[in-house]
């Protein structure tokens, strides 16, 4: 029987080879995550990114999950959905602001704020009230009240620039004056760098978040088996 002896220098480079070709089959790996993404690792697992400023799915599911608790009967994927396309307006509501040089100060916010919660019985009211509402129903996690409040005073504010006066919606006038702050809102909306997590939709400027697929994978599993998704 003969025995084969390997040289210390054969092993060395059978294991720098392997070691090569688990480096090579990781920087792949790494470059087909990215590349599904879209994006850099600062935007794995973002719901949303506006100009860099990211919302990440964690905080979108925990919004949701408060608003849940105090409207229960909310569907769980629109709530998502909604609670998404209304921080990204933020965003868009506030770029518009800066271009009309407008500015909101935090005590009119505070004051705005605590004049709802005395006539809708404090934060979880004005929730309730607003999800409830007959004419527009809006969906409202309870930590986002304050942006809520801001963008109201933001879009007014913003619409007194352009038409030189408080808006007055019983005007004729007031409608050229909507005209022209929807427009600019549109634009902006066009301008900025939006990108939506595809399992929430897509973002068009003049509609906001469009769903990519009928139900969206912002369902729960539940709901998406309920539905036969």
């Amino acid at each position: 029987m003969t025995t084969t002896h390997t040289r210390p220098a054969d092993r060395r480079a059978r294991r720098r080879a392997r070691t090569s070709r688990v480096v090579a089959a990781l920087a792949l790996s790494m470059v087909a995550v990215l590349g599904l993404s879209g994006c850099g690792e600062d935007r794995l697992g973002a719901a949303a990114v506006v100009n860099g400023r990211v919302t990440t799915v964690d905080e979108l599911q925990q919004d949701t999950r408060d608003y849940l608790r105090i409207v229960p009967g909310a569907d769980t994927g629109a709530a998502q959905v909604a609670i998404l396309q209304r921080i990204v307006i933020t965003e868009v509501l506030e770029e518009v602001a800066r271009q009309n040089g407008v500015h909101i100060r935090p005590g009119r916010i505070a004051a705005e704020r605590d004049n709802l919660f005395a006539n809708f019985n404090g934060r979880r009211g004005l929730v309730r009230a607003l999800a409830n509402s007959q004419q527009q129903p809006t969906v409202l996690p309870p930590g986002d009240v304050e942006d809520w409040v801001k963008d109201r005073l933001l879009f007014n504010a913003i619409a007194e620039k352009i038409g030189g006066r408080p808006l007055n919606t019983a005007e004729p006038e007031s409608q050229q004056v909507l005209e022209e702050v929807q427009k600019q809102l549109t634009k902006a909306g066009d301008t900025l760098d939006i990108e939506i997590n595809p399992r929430y939709g897509e973002w068009d400027p003049t509609s906001g978040i469009t769903p990519l697929v009928s139900g969206g994978l912002s369902r729960t599993e539940a709901q998406l088996k309920k539905s036969g998704a």
